[in-house]
């Protein structure tokens, strides 16, 4: 039982380091120099400082680059609704980056 708390507070704090966006839908694409900028419905302005807090990238140095904003464009183009995962290690900035994503089919 023990065993078993102590595993749960650590999934309860992990979760809490990355924030998760919850199912939005992407309103606007911005392909440039650093990777895919995408504004949200959703909305965090602790970690972003623009459009509201509604601004996040892929940047293009992330390994899967290609793969994830593909799929981001496609899940934008369908008028899909997607559900994010904001990296942790980094400060408030205008647009911070995600690093996984899902879409709801």
């Amino acid at each position: 039982m023990k065993k078993l708390l102590l595993f749960l507070s650590f999934l309860s704090s992990a979760a809490l380091a990355e924030p998760w966006s919850g199912w939005t839908k992407v309103t606007h694409l911005y392909p440039y120099s650093d990777g895919l900028t995408f504004l949200s419905e959703y909305a965090n302005t602790d970690i972003s400082s623009c459009n509201n807090g509604k601004r996040f990238q892929i940047h293009k140095s992330h390994p899967n680059y290609e793969m994830l904003s593909s799929v981001m464009i496609a899940a934008y183009m369908a008028n899909k609704e997607v559900f994010f995962n904001i990296d942790s290690n980094q400060s408030k900035t205008c647009t911070p980056t995600i690093n996984r994503f899902m879409v709801r089919g």
